[in-house]
Parts: structure tokens; sequence; C-alpha cells
């Protein structure tokens, strides 16, 4: 078959009906999160009655932002097949988190990660009040960089679409989220994420068929790549490369706040525990599906203005009116899905970690409730400001993403891990290894991709800064515990059975 190019077409009016069904729908659920929402708990973690079937759509769709069906999507474009090692790195993540975090982070039981933070690391002089507030605004700072790189893909959806200046996409990406997200809280992000989960793995399964029809098959693909480019087909990135991202998603999914507040819904740990199984399954579908799309897109539409346009010019050329809306409704849920996860986490930061927790102590439900949804609607426009000069993060949504998940990473996964199994671990070492692990990534950002002051012969080694943060951290958490003291036994007793036996919550010294 001829392999020119297809020719761009008008949007038909069907595909806008059904996007803008869609879009009705996950506003419609939004309204239902507000009338079932009455205190900060249900805001914050629904209930605490999620069921594993939901549980993992949620995990999966939350995972999945613009990351994967625009940005994955893109690099596949870009790289061909071999990107899609950065699955194997993801899901080792999710089987530490399985492991070693997320059965432990449901057991304590509490609604954010700085409430962790805080109870683990409260020998602070104030209750542990001074670590909950360095969380909290280092998980805003870090979700900001993220929420820029979804409201990115946004807006490159609608301009592709509508012809529309990015801005206003990113503008309407950004009210449609703080509207559900602000008025219906946990309970509405949830089930609007168990249909994105849904509307992606359908689309993707159902876009493989009618993508290969056109390119006549994967045999017809691997001959055009091997033609002109083998590393299509084999390894695109050097080894270093995918080492890299890699262990940036590896270590940032199995601390990830956003996903932690997930688990603190679900029902008990046995359900969280199916939960992750349930989502490494929707993963490894869409992750497949995802590489295959990609690089067949390489071959319909060889010379895209840039690679993170490849799923957006599929749905519009290739699967037709009905099939193309389901996949940019696909492209939507992923974006939105992970949105109103991060406004969550980012907003229960500032509002029950630093206005309930450390400004108003006294407030009431309605208060803390309210103080919620005024910090979403706040983080929500903040990051937009950010995206319009998305280029100071890394230009491709994939690269913004990947930095986000380098400074969850960093920060966070050595104090949680240590933090829940190393009873040596005190408050200084562990608020050192957050701090010191959130600033290297980003001097290591900064230093690589903005000023290149790193020398090259590191970087070709070290490709992603989320290494050298968890290394910093590490070192942090490890050498300051042990060079100060040990941490008291009311800081042990939530998350160590046997002290917890020893004591009543005291500020005594505890022993190893």
């Amino acid at each position: 078959m001829s392999l020119t190019p297809l020719q761009l077409v008008n949007v038909d009016p069907l595909f806008i009906g059904i996007v803008a069904v869609y879009f009705a729908v996950v506003l419609g659920i939004g309204y239902y999160g507000y009338k079932t929402t009455k205190t900060e708990e249900d805001f914050l973690v629904a209930g605490r009655n999620v069921g594993p079937l939901v549980g993992g759509a949620t995990l999966s769709a939350t995972q999945m932002s613009a990351g994967t069906l625009v940005g994955t999507f893109g690099l596949h474009y870009l790289l061909g097949f071999g990107f899609v090692w950065i699955w194997p790195g993801l899901w080792a993540g999710w089987i530490v988190s399985l492991v070693l975090v997320a059965p432990q982070m449901r057991r304590f039981g509490r609604v954010t990660v700085p409430d962790f933070v805080a109870e683990r690391y409260g020998d602070d002089g104030a209750n542990g009040d001074y670590s909950r507030a360095i969380g909290a605004v280092l998980i805003v700072l870090a979700y900001t960089v993220y929420l820029s790189a979804q409201f990115t893909a946004g807006g490159l959806v609608f301009q592709t679409i509508l012809g529309v200046a990015p801005e206003i996409g990113m503008f309407v990406m950004v009210m449609t989220a703080v509207a559900y997200t602000s008025i219906g809280g946990m309970r509405a992000s949830i089930l609007t994420d168990f249909v994105q989960a849904v509307v992606m793995a359908a689309a993707v399964l159902v876009a493989i068929p009618l993508s290969l029809h056109f390119t006549g098959g994967i045999g017809m693909i691997n001959s055009i790549f091997q033609s002109f480019n083998p590393s299509f087909v084999g390894q695109a990135l050097s080894t270093a490369d995918i080492v890299g991202f890699m262990a940036a998603f590896g270590f940032s999914i199995a601390a990830a706040p956003y996903e932690i507040t997930r688990i603190y819904s679900m029902k008990d740990e046995k359900t969280v525990r199916q939960a992750i199984g349930i989502t490494l399954i929707f993963q490894a579908i869409i992750g497949t599906s995802v590489a295959v799309l990609g690089v067949t897109m390489r071959v319909l539409f060889p010379n895209l203005s840039t690679p993170d346009l490849a799923s957006v010019v599929m749905s519009l050329n290739v699967l037709g009116p009905i099939l193309g809306a389901l996949l940019i409704a696909a492209v939507f849920s992923a974006i939105l899905s992970t949105v109103d996860s991060i406004m969550i986490v980012s907003g229960a930061g500032l509002a029950h970690d630093i206005y309930g927790k450390l400004i108003n102590t006294e407030a009431t439900e309605r208060q803390k409730l309210w103080a919620n949804r005024i910090a979403v609607f706040v983080l929500g426009v903040i990051p937009f400001i950010l995206a319009l000069n998305s280029g100071l993060l890394g230009g491709l949504v994939q690269l913004i993403v990947v930095l986000q998940a380098s400074m969850m990473g960093g920060m966070f996964f050595m104090p949680l891990v240590l933090g829940l199994h190393w009873k040596r671990v005190n408050t200084l070492g562990g608020v050192a290894g957050m701090v010191g692990g959130f600033f290297t990534v980003l001097f290591w950002h900064i230093g690589t991709n903005i000023y290149s002051v790193v020398p090259e012969s590191i970087t070709a080694v070290v490709t992603d800064p989320v290494i050298p943060g968890v290394l910093v951290s590490l070192i942090l958490v490890v050498g300051v515990s042990l060079a100060t003291g040990k941490p008291s036994k009311g800081t042990l007793a939530p998350f160590f059975e046997e002290e917890a036996a020893a004591t009543d919550g005291g500020s005594e010294v505890g022993d190893e």
C-alpha cells in the first residue's frame, strides 16, 4: 500500500458532539461528588470505602497522565519501540510499593503524605508541625511542575482539534478540572478515574487494528523502519538514558503522594494489594498499545511539527469520528484524571496540612472543606501560568513529566521507605533527606538542561536527576540520623508494633 501521509481532514460535528458529552459526564460526576461530600475526610479520602476494581482503575488513571497518551505516545513516534523500556521501571516501582509502602500506609490510615511526615518525623519541637509544613510545601512545588505538563498537553489537543490558540485550550482544561474537583473532591475524582481508565483502555485497543490496517501490519512497519533507521525496532536510547527514565518513574511511583492518597481511600490492606495487581494489568494493556500506535503514526505522518501531536492527529485522520472521539476522550481522560488527583493532593497540602493543622486548628468541618476547595482553585490556576513558559521545564510533555517524577522520587522515596522500615531514622535525618533530595534534583536539572554546567562526562552516565537526588537523600537520611539522637518512641509507635506495645506515645527515647 501507499505510505504517503494521509491528508488532514475537517473535524466532523459528531466528533465534537461525543467529546462534549464526555465533558458533560465528567462535570455530572463532579456534581454527584458535591452532593455526597459533607466533611473534609469525604473530600480527601472518599469515606475510605473504595473497592479493588475501582481502586485499581483510579491508580491507573492517576498514573497514566498526559505523559502516556500524549507524551509517551509522542516519544514512541519519535524514537520507536525502544522507549517501551520505561514500563518495567514503572512496574518495579509498583512492586516496591506493594511490598514496602502501600499496605503500611493504608494501615497508618491518615489523609495526606504530610500526615505521615508529621507523625514519623515529629521530634521537631512542634509535634511534627514544622516537618509537616516542609513536606507540604515541597509537594506543592513539585506538583505545580506536573500540572503545567498536563495543561500543556490539553492546549495542544484543543489547538489541533479546533484551531484555537493553545492558551485557550489550557484555560478550558483548567476550568473543567477545577470545577469538578473543587466541588466533588476525592469521590468525584475516583469515579471519573474509573470511567477514564476504561475509556483509555478501550480506545487504544480499538485503535490498534485500524492503524495496522492503514500501514500494512507490524511486518510492514518493521521493514520500513529497518530500511532507514534500525533503532526504531531496537534500542533507540542509550542504556544510560533508559536507566534514567526507569529510575525516575520507579522511584517516584513507589512514593507518589497522589497515589498514596488513593491508597488511603481504599477499604483495607487486602484491597490495596488487589488494586495494585489490577493497575498493573491496565498499564500493561495501555503501555503496549501506545507503543504500537506511536510507531504506526510515524509511518502515516512522518513530518509532524511536534511528536506530542501524534495521538491527536491519529484520532482526527485515522479512526473516524466515533472512534477518534473515543481516543480524544481518552487523551482528555489521561489529563484530567491526573490533574484532579494532583489538585486534591496539592490543595490538601495548603488546606489540611498548613491551614487546618498549623493556622486554624479550631476550624470547623465546613471551614476545612471550603479551604480545600479554594486551595484546589488556586493551585489549578498557578500552573496555567507556568505552562505558558513550558520550555523552562523541558518543552515536550513527557520530559516535563519525567522532571516531576524525578523531584518526587528524589525527595520522598528514601524518607518514606526507610521511615516505615528502619527504627533508627530520626526527624533531622528524614527532613534532611526530603529537602536534600528535592534540591539536588532541581539543581541537577538546571545544571544540565538550562545552563549546562555539569560536565558531559558525568551526564553521559547519569542521565536523570532522580539518581543523584535519591543518592543524596539516602546519604542524608542515614548519615544525619546516625550522627544525631535516636527518635522518640512516640514517633515510632504508629509504625512498629513492638514500639506501640512498649509505649503510650510519650516522648522518651526509643531503643533499637
